[in-house]
């Protein structure tokens, strides 16, 4: 969950919110660097948009994809696509500078909805497989949408919280609750991913139906959808120490520092959010 709580990078550019009215204008134009920057980040975010708009046109057309488990696919898409959206909306341009307080909690809340999405996914491929009976009883499509509607309240509810209570306390006080927030997600989605997907692999080892490579493709599935997710949140991890050493103790190499990660957390970011629909589609062909 990253919620931009960086130091102020660009500067340069300013508000440029005037009496003519505002003025979209990108973060990243300044440079040759930051322009290739800026179109990597932008070509990133519109096949990421593709991606997961074609998965759920795909699964809302098409009867045959109307199941639990491409349910929740679609819902997990339908977060990647307005976290991938918003994610490169705000940290790329100015957009902020119509209204911070919205739009921070809509980046945040799709965000937090992306890594619970994930975390559903995996318990319903785990309901299906060790408890398919049960499953097809209660695992509906409609309870699918349900649970998803409940985590987007739930999320938009953690997130008005946290936001509350980082703003009400000190610049220090409000990066360390966003820290501490970061590193518990990162715990909590691992754990859940990684527990559930070794108990359904043991459960497939028993099973003469799943063969090998049904069980390496969902390996390398897991594995590949966690490790982005891993090196997207530890940047943001890193990204909140190094800011709250730059307060600390300001320096221009520790600016830089920050400056740099900053580039490497937008790209990580657009990367997760992106990615999997392509894992999933790819995969098929492992």
């Amino acid at each position: 969950m990253d919620v931009n709580v960086t130091i102020n990078t660009h500067n340069e550019l300013g508000n440029d919110s005037t009496s003519k009215g505002f003025t979209l204008q990108l973060f990243y134009s300044k440079t040759t660097f930051q322009i290739t920057f800026t179109c990597v980040i932008f070509t990133i975010a519109f096949f990421g948009c593709i991606g997961n708009l074609a998965t759920i046109v795909k699964i809302v057309y098409d009867p045959k994809y109307h199941t639990p488990t491409f349910a929740a696919i679609g819902q997990l898409a339908l977060a990647d696509f307005l976290s991938v959206t918003f994610t490169t909306i705000v940290r790329m341009t100015n957009i902020s500078d119509i209204d911070r307080l919205p739009i921070v909690l809509l980046m945040t809340t799709s965000a937090l909805s992306s890594y619970s999405h994930v975390c559903f996914l995996s318990v319903v491929r785990y309901l299906i497989t060790v408890f398919p009976l049960q499953s097809r009883q209660h695992l509906t499509v409609t309870a699918m949408c349900l649970c998803s509607l409940t985590i987007w309240i739930s999320c938009g509810v953690f997130t008005a919280i946290l936001k509350y209570t980082a703003d009400t306390a000190g610049l220090i006080y409000m990066m360390t609750i966003y820290l501490i927030a970061n590193v518990f997600i990162l715990l909590i989605v691992c754990s859940i991913m990684t527990i559930l997907h070794v108990k359904k692999i043991r459960t497939l080892q028993n099973s003469l139906s799943v063969t090998d490579q049904s069980r390496r493709r969902m390996n390398i599935v897991v594995a590949m959808i966690l490790s982005i997710f891993v090196l997207y949140e530890l940047s943001v991890i890193a990204n909140f120490i190094m800011v709250l050493f730059f307060n600390q103790q300001v320096s221009n190499e520790l600016y830089y520092h920050v400056k740099n990660l900053d580039y490497f957390n937008i790209f990580t970011a657009c990367i997760n959010y992106s990615c999997n629909p392509y894992i999933l589609f790819f995969s098929q062909f492992i």
